[in-house]
C-alpha cells in the first residue's frame, strides 16, 4: 500500500471533518444558483456541511461548457445499483478530497430534463437538484467503511486476505441485502436497517457503517445552468469492479436517479502508472469495462487532460 494513503486513512475522522467548516445553508446554496436560463427547479431545505476549499486551480467556466458540450447530450442515465457503500453523509461541499493523495480530477456533472429535449441535442436543464458523488480512494478503500473494502481487496496490497466481511463487494458470503456470491449486482444497499432522513435525502437504505470517515463523499446543487461541480482524486480500484464513481440525483429530498460512472481504459492505464496508484498492483487480474457487470457506456465520462489533473464530464438525463 502507498505510504501517503496509508497515513492519510490514519488522520481521518468525521468529528474533525465536519470541525472544519461552519454550517452552510442549502437554501442559501441554491438561492446563490439560481438566474435566468431554461431550467427545471428543484426545491431544497437548509443543510450542514463542511466548507471545505479546493486548491486546485479553478477551471473556467468556458472550457466546462465546452467539454459538456462535447459529452453526448439527451441521453437518459441507466439506474444502476448504489452498491454497499453508501452513508446519508448529508455535506454540501465542492472539495471532497480531504487530506486523500492522487491526481486532482474535477468533475462536471449537468442534470438535463429530457422531456424537452430538441433535436440538435440540447435540453432544458434542471437547477437547484442535489447531485450526491463518493468513491473509493487510489488504494481502493471507502471512508465509512475501510475495514470492509480492505478486507474485500483480495489484491495483497496490505488488505487482508480472506472473505469480504458484511457490506464488502467480491466473493464469499454476501452481506445481508447485498449482493450474491461471485460479485455484484442487483440491491447492495447493506444492512444497517437505517435509512436517510437529511437535508436532501430521505428513505434511502444506508449500510452499516465500520469508522466515521467522509473522504470522497459530498453533495453538490446545480446552478442556473444545471451543471455541479466536484473538486476530488482519480478513484482507484478494487477487486470485481471496473473504476467507478457513484452518483445520486436529489429532488425535493427524493432520488430521483442512482447510477455509476466510468472510465475510458487508456485513461486507466495512463493513471495508474503512477504512485499512489501504482503500488497497488494486480489490476491486469482484475475486470475492465467490457467484463464489468455493472458498467454501461450511458455512464462513460468524457475527460480532457488539465495542468494539474484531469478534467471529466456528463450530462445525465432524467424525466421530471
Amino acid at each position: 500500500m502507498n505510504k501517503d494513503v496509508e497515513k492519510s486513512r490514519l488522520r481521518i475522522s468525521r468529528r474533525r471533518a465536519l470541525a472544519v467548516g461552519g454550517t452552510v445553508s442549502l437554501g442559501g446554496l441554491i438561492a446563490a444558483c439560481t438566474g435566468n436560463g431554461s431550467s427545471t427547479s428543484a426545491s431544497a431545505t437548509s443543510a450542514t456541511s463542511t466548507a471545505a476549499a479546493s486548491s486546485a486551480a479553478t477551471t473556467s467556466a468556458d472550457t466546462v461548457s465546452a467539454l459538456l458540450d462535447q459529452a453526448p447530450r439527451c441521453v437518459l442515465a441507466v439506474e444502476e445499483t448504489q452498491g454497499p457503500y453508501w452513508l446519508d453523509v448529508d455535506s454540501i461541499r465542492s472539495d471532497i478530497r480531504e487530506d486523500r493523495p492522487g491526481t486532482n480530477l474535477q468533475l462536471a456533472l449537468r442534470v438535463q430534463d429530457l422531456t424537452n429535449c430538441s433535436a440538435d441535442g440540447s435540453a432544458a436543464v434542471v437547477s437547484n437538484a442535489v447531485v450526491e458523488i463518493w468513491h473509493c480512494d487510489a488504494g481502493g478503500v471507502y471512508s465509512g467503511f475501510e475495514s470492509g473494502s480492505k478486507a474485500a481487496d483480495l489484491s495483497g496490497n496490505g488488505a487482508p486476505a480472506g472473505a469480504p466481511p458484511v457490506g464488502g463487494p467480491g466473493g464469499g458470503r454476501p452481506p445481508a441485502g447485498g449482493p450474491g456470491a461471485g460479485g455484484p449486482g442487483g440491491d447492495m444497499s447493506g444492512g444497517s436497517g437505517e435509512t436517510s432522513d437529511g437535508s436532501y435525502s430521505v428513505g434511502d437504505s444506508e449500510a452499516a457503517t465500520t469508522d466515521d470517515g467522509t473522504y470522497l463523499r459530498g453533495a453538490q446543487t446545480t446552478d442556473a445552468n444545471g451543471v455541479a461541480q466536484f473538486t476530488t482524486i482519480f478513484p482507484g480500484w478494487y477487486i470485481s469492479r471496473t473504476t467507478h464513481i457513484h452518483l445520486k440525483v436529489h429532488i425535493d429530498k427524493k432520488t430521483v436517479l442512482t447510477t455509476q460512472l466510468f472510465f475510458d481504459e487508456a485513461l486507466l492505464d495512463e493513471v495508474y502508472a503512477i504512485a499512489p496508484y501504482s503500488d497497488h498492483t494486480g489490476r491486469e487480474n482484475n475486470v475492465n469495462n467490457s467484463t464489468d457487470s455493472i458498467y454501461d457506456d450511458a455512464g462513460l465520462l468524457t475527460v480532457a487532460k488539465q495542468s494539474d489533473g484531469y478534467l471529466a464530464a456528463i450530462n445525465l438525463g432524467i424525466d421530471v
